[in-house]
Formats: structure tokens, C-alpha cells, sequence
């Protein structure tokens, strides 16, 4: 793979940090990404084609940051590229890294917005995807059929991911997807929407949160995600719950139906490969 370096030069004026070494790291979703090493400090260097989906990722780091969620500072951005703090990782026990991820997390759920709405203020990305934000639902079961499940299953129809078949199973799962939870008992929560392993890092002061697909949505989505790579175990799930418990429907109801989304955006980037994990969730959905 051929990868054009970033201009010294230029990186240099934008952060008033002369950079001495560029380093290419690895090939991002949407583009190679690269460390900067300034005479100052270091930077990580996302790079894209032009589009939207830098801005929104910076805008999505600085939103959590004013939360008070540990994310790397955002330095600059543009359509072509977002630089950011480079995180070091450190080396510790699992057990910690559970914990820490855990209270990461609490604090992070605990987000609500006064409006009590799901979505979000803007439309977000997950991967190169777009998600649609709308935030003008207070129906719960709505917003995750019309603003996330449907979307994604007409991707994958598209690009040949799933069968038709499959497609008619999800439809008919979101005609009746309200009947399917207890929608009194969930509240919008702010979540990252996209974590796995990759997109935690533990450094020195704790957990750090990378890579955001933020929305207000039910928290135990994130949980289910969770699950669905083996990303946290036990511990985690021990000091998480000791802050939000975990509804009574979590493992029967809510993990394959939260699963399924996610499965669909993997189909959807990946393609077929992760189509016999759609087929599971739908499957222990009955559907």
C-alpha cells in the first residue's frame, strides 16, 4: 500500500509545534492515520478523503470531553484531517482495566438530556456510516427501529449482505418491536455506540474513550455490545451494575435485539461474514 505522508510543513504552523517525524500507524475505516512527533508534544493524525465525517468526530470528542468522559483533546480539524492528544497506553491488570472501564462508563450513562429525547443534536457516525440523530422521539422502540435497525438492514440489502429473507424477519421485528420491551422503564442515556477493545484505552490517569458513536439511546445497548466481542467480563459487569443494574429482560430481550444492529453495521462494512450473527439474534428473538 502506497501512503502519501502528510506535510510536515503544514502540521507544523496548525499546532505552532515544529513536527520532526511523521509516522504512518495504521489504515483507518476512512483513512490512513498517522503520529506526529512535534518538538513540544505528540499527536495522532487521522486522515480522510474530504467529508463530513472528521467535524463530526471531533465535535462528538469535545462533546464527551465537556461531560467530563476522558477523551483525547482535540487540537484541529477539517474535512481532510483531525488531530488529537496521542494517548499512551500503559500496561496493567485486567481487573483494573475492567474497573476503570466500568466507572468510565457509569459516568457516562448517568448523561441525559432535559428533553428526555433519543438521538442526538446532530446526525453522528459509526464506522463510515452515518447515523441519523433526529432528536425528536420520545419513543424509544421507534427511534431504535426507524433511526438505526431499518437504516442499516437497507444498507446491507444493498450491498448484498443479507438475503431479502432477512430483511422481512427485521421488518417484521420493528412492526412489533414495542411490545417487545418496557419502554417505562428506559430512559435516554448517553452512550459511545461503538466500544470495543479498540476504541477504550487505559493510560496512566485511567480509561479513555476513542472513536465515538454518540447518541442518547438506551444504555444497555452498549452493554450488549459489549458482550458481543468479549470486550469486558465479570469484573466489569459487577462494579457497572453496582452503579446502573441491569433490567430483569437484559440477557433474553435486549442483547440479541441490541446485538442485531450492531451485526448489521459489521455485514454492512465487512459484508456476509457477519450475517450468520444477524441470523442468531433474530432467531433468539423468534422472529
Amino acid at each position: 500500500m502506497v501512503v502519501n505522508m502528510p506535510d510536515k510543513r503544514f502540521f507544523s504552523e496548525l499546532l505552532d509545534d515544529e513536527i520532526v517525524t511523521v509516522r504512518f500507524l495504521t489504515q483507518g475505516q476512512i483513512g490512513p492515520i498517522y503520529l506526529l512527533e512535534g518538538c513540544k508534544d505528540r499527536y495522532l493524525l487521522k486522515t480522510s478523503e474530504p467529508s463530513h465525517n472528521l467535524p463530526v468526530e471531533a465535535s462528538m470528542l469535545e462533546d464527551l470531553a465537556r461531560y467530563g468522559i476522558r477523551v483525547p483533546k482535540v487540537y484541529a480539524y477539517a474535512k481532510s484531517y483531525l488531530v488529537t492528544e496521542y494517548i499512551v497506553s500503559v500496561s496493567m491488570p485486567q481487573e483494573k482495566r475492567e474497573k476503570d472501564a466500568a466507572a468510565l462508563l457509569a459516568k457516562l450513562h448517568a448523561v441525559s438530556n432535559d428533553a428526555r429525547m433519543y438521538g442526538y443534536w446532530y446526525d453522528t457516525t459509526i464506522g463510515p456510516y452515518e447515523q441519523k440523530n433526529e432528536q425528536t422521539q420520545y419513543n424509544w422502540a421507534l427511534f431504535y427501529a426507524q433511526m438505526r435497525l431499518l437504516p442499516m438492514m437497507r444498507r446491507c440489502l444493498e450491498s448484498d449482505a443479507i438475503e431479502r429473507s432477512d430483511a422481512v424477519r427485521i421488518e417484521a421485528l420493528c412492526d412489533r418491536l414495542h411490545l417487545r420491551l418496557n419502554l417505562a422503564r428506559i430512559t435516554p442515556s448517553l452512550i459511545h455506540g461503538d466500544l470495543w477493545s479498540g476504541n477504550i484505552l487505559f493510560a496512566r490517569e485511567g480509561a479513555v474513550a476513542i472513536d465515538p458513536a454518540i447518541s442518547f439511546a438506551d444504555r444497555e445497548m452498549e452493554l450488549a455490545f459489549i458482550l458481543m466481542f468479549d470486550t469486558f467480563g465479570k469484573t466489569f459487569f459487577e462494579h457497572y451494575s453496582r452503579v446502573h443494574p441491569l433490567s430483569e429482560d437484559f440477557y433474553e430481550t435486549k442483547v440479541p435485539l441490541y446485538q442485531l444492529y450492531y451485526y448489521l453495521v459489521h455485514a454492512a462494512i465487512y459484508g456476509r461474514s457477519y450475517l450468520p450473527g444477524v441470523r442468531r439474534c433474530l432467531e433468539a428473538l423468534k422472529v
